[in-house]
């Protein structure tokens, strides 16, 4: 995106369908810039925050900075206190506001707001709205910056912002949901998953939910307190796969957000990660010699390997090892 402003290019309803339309293709990390980058075809400006947070912990989780460096948004937290446009944000959810509206030109560009938090940015114009999300306690900040003094927001501008922001949010929303099922590829091993009990959802690093399956909430549902906009569980220091209670989770970053896949636990599970090498290497077909070249160990290491695997499964022949695991 170019620190110059661009000519409108599209109107508000092929905003619209371009971003519903196309929303579903764009990559779930790119999505935030992608749409972005559509909303300056309608609205100009120089750059641009969309920053999500929630009302139990009062920060951001999560951000996209375009054109504007993320150091913006320290400084944004660090004058917050003397920010006057915060307070009208949240007295008028969902509108937005124009710094102009709530301080005076003299007043905003001889403040220590504008001097220390905004000057460095070389940002003179802004607009912002809050949108907030009673169900899952999630809001939504979205700030349009431009670096010209003299290129005001008009009104006309602010009411698009308005229109906009809506869209935004339920196509963002559209595509964390398509995110949620998108690793099983096909009908069927959709059929799978919900057969075997499989269940997924997108959280932030503070467990905070951004989509759910409602299949995922019943699974957590006897770890909790009964909150269901959060994780009853931190996902710090915790590696990509884990168990907790009878369930087996699997981490996926995606950009600022995880994607989290329940199951029920297995005994396959409580195998070491070594243990677990060789059960792949014979579900493979592969011999004990293919199996401890692949591994740089001894074929009676592997053998030794199996023999505890079956002990551990009470199970006594490959073929009962192969059948769990499909089973699983």
């Amino acid at each position: 995106m170019s620190n110059t402003l661009i000519n409108k290019q599209l109107s508000i309803d092929e905003f619209i369908s371009r971003l519903y339309c196309k929303a579903a293709s764009i990559p779930l990390e790119n999505f935030s810039v992608w749409a972005l980058d559509l909303l300056q075809q309608v609205v100009p400006f120089d750059g641009a925050i969309w920053a999500t947070g929630h009302v139990a912990t009062e920060q951001f989780h999560t951000h996209t900075c375009v054109d504007v460096s993320p150091e913006l948004l320290t400084k944004l937290k660090q004058h917050l206190a003397i920010n006057p446009i915060f307070p009208t944000l949240l007295e008028n959810k969902g509108k937005a506001i124009d710094m102009a509206d709530v301080i005076e030109d003299k007043d905003f560009y001889q403040s220590k707001l504008y001097l220390h938090c905004f000057k460095p940015f070389d940002i003179e114009r802004i607009l912002s709205s809050i949108h907030l999300d009673e169900r899952s306690g999630i809001f939504t900040l979205l700030t349009l910056y431009r670096f010209d003094r003299n290129h005001n927001f008009t009104e006309q501008e602010k009411l698009q912002q308005n229109q906009l922001l809506f869209h935004l949010l339920k196509a963002a929303s559209h595509r964390q949901i398509i995110a949620l099922s998108e690793t099983e590829s096909s009908s069927e091993a959709k059929q799978v998953a919900e057969k075997k009990g499989v269940a997924s959802a997108l959280c932030d690093s503070h467990g905070i939910y951004h989509a759910v399956e409602a299949s995922f909430l019943d699974l957590v549902k006897p770890l909790g307190d009964g909150n269901e906009q959060a994780l009853p569980f931190t996902l710090a220091d915790k590696a990509s796969e884990f168990t907790i209670g009878n369930l087996h989770v699997s981490v996926q970053k995606n950009a600022d957000l995880f994607r989290l896949t329940l199951r029920s636990k297995s005994l396959i599970d409580d195998l070491t990660a070594r243990e677990k090498q060789v059960v792949a290497g014979i579900c493979q077909g592969s011999t004990f010699k293919q199996i401890a070249k692949q591994l740089e160990i001894s074929p009676s290491t592997v053998s030794n390997h199996l023999y505890r695997i079956y002990d551990k499964l009470n199970i006594n022949s490959r073929s009962e090892l192969v059948a769990l695991v499909q089973s699983n």
